[in-house]
């Protein structure tokens, strides 16, 4: 999949909505400092929910606004990022396959009697389009609400990481690469340069489970050591 669509309003030096498409055979977007190439990658990290506000270059989540909005005086100002991918007839057959697979295994634990689920609202999208939205609104007090919607309907952030894990997108993943990140990259030891890999090719989540279990199985044999000790004091 690759990003078809970024779609911002009033989000940082973007006054207004501009909608930039990424066709296919897109590399790069060009221009003078200032012109904001960079919050263009802000404005994805922001969308996806893959970074906090210093990842953005940003004080704190209200500074992403636009300064336009904040000036006019209105009871609440709000920025809007939306993003648009396309998937590939392979990955809409695994994202179909898996689910079907999780759908059959809630219908196991599912009452019977629950109240079906609504249809779904209909959706301008194509087939193989598929769509990240977030929204924050600023209040004059400095307070702020912060929503995510997946193709128009309302979710959670674990809900949309869950959908972005699906897809291989992973907010500790190097599925976005920083200013600063290369240069550190090419700098690091033949140790940590094997981790990127690892963590790239889906083997570092296996090590994350082994040691996971790892530990676990310390804490049941800790567990049983204790407990044959009082067992031993107790037949004593």
């Amino acid at each position: 999949m690759y990003v078809k669509q970024l779609e911002l309003s009033h989000f940082k030096s973007f006054g207004s909505t501009t909608a930039i498409p990424l066709l296919s055979g897109f590399t790069v977007v060009s221009g003078p400092n200032g012109s904001g190439k960079s919050n263009l990658l802000d404005a994805l990290l922001f969308a996806l929910g893959l970074a906090g506000s210093r990842g953005m270059r940003a004080e704190r989540l209200p500074d992403l606004v636009n300064h336009s909005q904040i000036k006019r005086g209105h009871a609440i100002a709000e920025t809007r990022v939306t993003v648009t991918f396309e998937l590939s007839p392979q990955e809409l057959e695994e994202l179909a396959a898996a689910e079907a697979a999780e759908a059959e295994e809630a219908e196991r634990h599912t009452d019977t009697t629950a109240t079906p689920p609504k249809p779904d609202t209909e959706s301008t999208l194509a087939p193989n389009e598929w769509q990240v939205t977030r929204k924050l609104r600023v209040t004059k007090q400095g307070t702020y609400t912060s929503s995510y919607a997946i193709n128009g309907e309302s979710c959670t952030l674990t809900q949309l990481h869950e959908q972005l894990n699906r897809r291989r997108i992973y907010p500790e993943g190097y599925n976005v690469v920083l200013q600063g990140d290369v240069t550190s990259i090419i700098s690091m030891n033949s140790r940590q340069r094997r981790e990127i890999i690892d963590e790239l090719a889906g083997v570092a989540k296996f090590d994350r489970r082994i040691n996971q279990a790892k530990d676990k199985l310390d804490a049941v044999k800790e567990q049983e050591e204790r407990s044959r000790i009082v067992e031993q004091e107790l037949n004593d």
